[in-house]
């Protein structure tokens, strides 16, 4: 870890309460936290984003997108835990990027469309019950986010067999799985500490 690291935003495209994405956010916060990183758990569901369309865009940007996107910008190094429904990731997550990176009109601080994405780096996880682990939704949110100006950290991690994975405190039970989670938002913050010294945290 470096000395002095930028602020980490961790969230998953799932808003299921009882979602495995959205316990190994928390477990990713939390193990990130330990290794003295700042961060910031974000919560889909505490958004009020309709589905991207174009006409109801038109008719002004929703507050919350605003918010969203004010959210994005701000944090330099992302972990982003994406589920797999059939075999990519989900609408919800879709939706999320497609309103984040719309453009703004007569919105000087948001006319750019990829200001909250260009530049960030970016850490995926998931988790599935299955044996993969949700690894096929990573390969199609990979190209997604390289599309949107993101930098994607080499490591990645899929956690298999979720349902068994997990402590009644939410914490992962196996030191195997926190030390490649860990190793994710390492090389994450490394990354963006260097992309953005200027966004780095004492």
């Amino acid at each position: 870890m470096p000395q002095t690291t930028p602020s980490l935003l961790v969230f998953a495209g799932s808003t299921r309460q009882q979602s495995f994405n959205r316990k190994l956010a928390h477990a990713t916060a939390a193990i990130a936290r330990d290794a003295g990183a700042t961060v910031t758990l974000l919560e889909l569901s505490d958004f009020d984003i309709p589905l991207y369309n174009a006409d109801l865009e038109a008719q002004g940007t929703p507050a919350d997108v605003i918010r969203l996107k004010e959210v994005l910008w701000r944090h330099p190094a992302w972990v982003i835990c994406s589920p797999e429904y059939n075999g990519s990731y989900t609408a919800l997550l879709k939706n999320t990027i497609d309103w984040a990176s719309s453009p703004v009109k007569g919105n000087p601080d948001w006319e750019d469309g990829g200001k909250s994405f260009r530049g960030k780096v970016v850490g995926m996880l998931s988790a599935s019950p299955g044996a993969l682990g949700g690894l096929r939704s990573q390969s199609h949110l990979a190209p997604l986010l390289i599309n949107a100006e993101c930098w994607l950290a080499p490591k990645a991690f899929a956690l298999g067999s979720a349902g068994s994975a997990f402590d009644e405190t939410g914490a992962l039970v196996q030191p195997a799985h926190r030390d490649r989670v860990r190793g994710v938002v390492e090389q994450v913050l490394w990354a963006s500490a260097r992309l953005h010294p200027e966004g780095a945290a004492a």
